[in-house]
């Protein structure tokens, strides 16, 4: 009898196997990826006094000297400007981390829309522009991780955020 049922489970298996199946699967589609964008010294200093928070640094290890991140809107895309300026000594110098997060009011809490990691360039200054078509009816702000390694023990590392903007 045991045998019976063995028989009969592998022969509704070796079946399964050969009967074609529709698979579903999950829409994975990313947002456009950004694309760089050359702006003016105007330009890039108008879109940077939009974020009040941009600041010289004044933490202990002083790799970084000055930090920004903003944003500006153009129709549907988002313009994002930021820089990490390091001291001469500096090695490497960029972001860590670049979010953009968006959320439909103010009283909802902010998502990522997409995230950007390790943009770094071996030099003490790194300029960060770029413009992304993102979905209107949103509001955005980027959020960062300002990077500078000087030597292996010697990183410094500083979190900014953005203003906000609505598109």
């Amino acid at each position: 009898m045991k045998k019976l049922i063995m028989s009969a489970i592998v022969f509704t298996l070796l079946i399964s196997l050969l009967l074609p199946t529709v698979a579903f699967a999950a829409d994975d589609s990313q947002p456009e990826d950004w694309q760089d964008i050359s702006l003016t010294e105007q330009e890039i200093d108008d879109i940077l006094a939009l974020n009040p928070d941009n600041d010289i640094s004044t933490y202990a290890s002083n790799l970084i000297i000055m930090y920004n991140i903003a944003i500006a809107k153009s129709g549907s895309n988002l313009i994002i400007v930021g820089n990490t300026t390091g001291i001469s000594e500096v090695k490497k110098s960029g972001f860590k981390e670049v979010v953009i997060q968006q959320r439909k009011t103010i009283n909802d809490s902010w998502s990522t829309y997409i995230k950007y990691t390790d943009l770094y360039i071996d030099d003490p200054c790194y300029d960060l522009s770029k413009s992304i078509t993102v979905p209107t009816g949103y509001q955005y702000r980027v959020t960062c991780v300002h990077y500078a390694k000087k030597s292996l023990l010697s990183t410094q590392k500083l979190s900014n955020t953005s203003n906000v903007v609505l598109i």
